[in-house]
């Protein structure tokens, strides 16, 4: 994931975006049967804050791992909202407790938010009052993250985006060029093509000029 968000930090630098506009997405997604699951969940979090302070970060709720038990489900979203408040997330998008069972009621998204609202009031101040022990888990986590991201960048500079995306390295999603739906469509440019409304933009955003696809 942290690789993913340095990639689409990068595409939006080359649109002209300013960092307060990047609305980069990362989500709770661990397997809570694992040990400490909740550290590291907290680790990831506050290592993208940290990395990206400026930017407004997208945080979305655990779905992977919801079972239909409504129970356990509230519960994963507390402890979402209690990583989303701690370590200063800017958009919490808020999760359903009857995930995998049914579309959302309106009464479940009540819920939701009244989960949130809890939360959100009650640690309000809690990133501040907290520090890491220098060395713990989350400490350890968070610099492992950063160097198996910095390790996949590598790997993607090798293959193109094209490439890595083919063999799945982001979210261990294999889509290849020629395959998948969308191409139907999509037409080579000529090498004449002009768009004035490009030009006209990237001369605003003070953006190198198009070199062409």
């Amino acid at each position: 994931m942290l690789a993913s968000q340095f990639i689409n930090e990068a595409l939006a630098r080359r649109s002209g975006l300013r960092p307060d506009r990047m609305g980069l997405g990362h989500a709770f997604e661990i397997d809570p049967a694992l040990p400490n699951s909740f550290l590291y969940e907290l680790a990831h979090a506050q290592l993208a804050r940290d990395i990206f302070p400026e930017a407004p970060l997208k945080y979305m709720p655990p779905t992977k791992h919801m079972t239909g038990d409504v129970f356990r489900g509230y519960v994963m979203n507390a402890m979402f909202n209690l990583v989303g408040v701690t370590s200063g997330q800017s958009i919490q998008l808020l999760g359903m407790l009857t995930e995998a069972i049914h579309t959302p009621h309106i009464q479940d998204r009540y819920l939701a938010v009244k989960n949130a609202k809890y939360v959100f009031g009650a640690a309000r101040d809690l990133g501040n009052e907290i520090s890491f022990a220098p060395g713990g888990i989350i400490q350890t986590r968070a610099a492992e993250v950063l160097s198996k991201a910095h390790a996949a960048l590598l790997r993607a500079n090798e293959l193109g985006l094209p490439g890595a995306i083919a063999e799945g390295m982001f979210g261990g999603i294999s889509r290849r060029s020629d395959q998948g739906r969308g191409l139907d469509g999509v037409i080579e440019r000529v090498a004449d093509y002009w768009n004035p409304f490009e030009d006209r933009l990237r001369d605003e955003l003070g953006l190198n000029p198009s070199e062409g696809v």
